[in-house]
């Protein structure tokens, strides 16, 4: 018995390999191609200038050459990035997301919207075959997901967020959680970017620390405080993070049931996707959708912020959010 299949970390990194394989060939050979080209022009216009003769051996030559050699910074730059080698990849992150926090909240004090049709938009099943059963939002991180209701496939994490209720004593997962309620689970991908599914809840891109140390499991109080919010048809729920903490993929203790009400998050861990990162919340607020405060309610207006759940190289699909079709009003 496992947490989550296998798959919410062994088949994201191993079967998105043709996926992604693909999607960076294309890149690279369009880089090399707009590179050529602008090397071409340049060495056109020199020609020009200078008033020397055209040649168009020369030409090609300096352009092969021109190109090549920004390619190849290219992908020095791409890796760096990618491998948030030196924290770059976390450095750039932080102000553009907090860039796009301040404009969507912008936009969502002056929006009109009612609270019915953000319920309805929350409410919203764009998924056949699955039942939805609300949202998750932490506004800290940048993440807006949807929850459905199968943790245990590809198809129901491809989503967004799902519930996870198999547990130690309920393998099978025959009780349906409750949100506000007990001990409720919660797990999306992890995709390794600091920004899709809940990414965000790595405290370093694709770097073990502070989660495995010198071979030990450790945790992590990076988000302590962070606030949490849950939406579905009878409410809103605010939660508080009080930590993190790293367990193998077998381990389903995480998810037994507790007397106090509590939100259990699950992801993958990068490179060792064979842990996972717990992060614990308790409930502070329950709030009905009439008397819930306006900034609760206004973290779920899909016409203004937009979800996360979605990477055009693993699960590509349209968004419910500001990003897509917007709650399905657009």
């Amino acid at each position: 018995m496992i947490i989550l299949p296998n798959n919410l970390a062994a088949t994201l990194n191993d079967s998105q390999v043709p996926h992604q394989l693909a999607h960076q060939i294309a890149t690279y050979v369009a880089v090399f191609v707009v590179a050529f080209l602008l090397v071409a022009i340049c060495r056109i216009l020199i020609t020009r200038l200078r008033h020397h003769k055209f040649k168009p051996r020369q030409l090609i030559y300096d352009g092969l050459i021109g190109a090549c050699i920004i390619l190849l910074a290219y992908l020095g730059g791409s890796y760096v990035y990618q491998q948030n080698m030196l924290g770059v990849k976390t450095a750039i992150l932080k102000p553009v997301q907090q860039h796009e926090r301040q404009v969507a909240a912008k936009k969502a004090s002056s929006s009109t919207i009612s609270r019915a049709t953000i319920r309805k938009m929350v409410m919203r099943n764009a998924a056949k075959g699955f039942e939805k059963q609300g949202f998750v939002s932490i506004p800290s991180r940048n993440i807006l997901l949807p929850i459905y209701n199968d943790a245990y496939s590809n198809a129901g994490l491809n989503l967004g967020a799902d519930y996870a209720n198999r547990s130690s004593q309920d393998p099978d997962g025959t009780k349906i959680p409750v949100m506000g309620q007990g001990n409720y689970g919660l797990a999306a991908h992890n995709f390794n970017d600091g920004v899709t599914g809940f990414s965000g809840l790595q405290q370093v891109i694709n770097q073990n620390a502070p989660y495995i140390s010198n071979g030990q499991l450790k945790g992590s109080s990076w988000l302590n405080g962070t606030s949490v919010l849950l939406a579905n048809n009878k409410g809103l729920y605010q939660y508080e993070i009080t930590g993190q903490d790293t367990v193998k993929n077998t381990d389903v203790s995480v998810l037994d049931p507790t007397k106090n009400a509590q939100l259990t998050i699950i992801s993958c861990l990068f490179p060792s996707t064979q842990y996972r990162i717990i992060t614990h919340a308790d409930l502070k607020h329950t709030y009905t959708w009439k008397n819930a405060p306006q900034s609760v309610v206004s973290r779920f207006n899909l016409q203004v912020y937009n979800t996360n759940a979605r990477v055009s190289w693993w699960n590509p699909g349209v968004e419910e959010g500001a990003n897509g079709d917007q709650g399905g009003t657009k």
